[in-house]
């Protein structure tokens, strides 16, 4: 999560009107106690569960 959060407040990583919002709404959640978050394509939805493909963020470690 503390990568996500430097990566956002540095502003160029994330579209303000398409990724940013959405790294947003991930932090919020994995800081509300989720477990994880992966980012893809529904394409690549069964990949990424699987661990192949896509983006996964999870909590800092405590």
């Amino acid at each position: 999560v503390s990568e996500a959060k430097a990566y956002l407040a540095e502003g160029t990583h994330f579209a303000k009107g398409s990724m940013a919002p959405k790294i947003e709404a991930i932090i919020q959640y994995l800081e509300a106690g989720g477990k994880q978050a992966i980012i893809t394509n529904p394409e690549n939805i069964s990949r990424a569960l699987r661990g192949e493909t896509g983006t996964l963020i999870v909590p800092d470690a405590a």
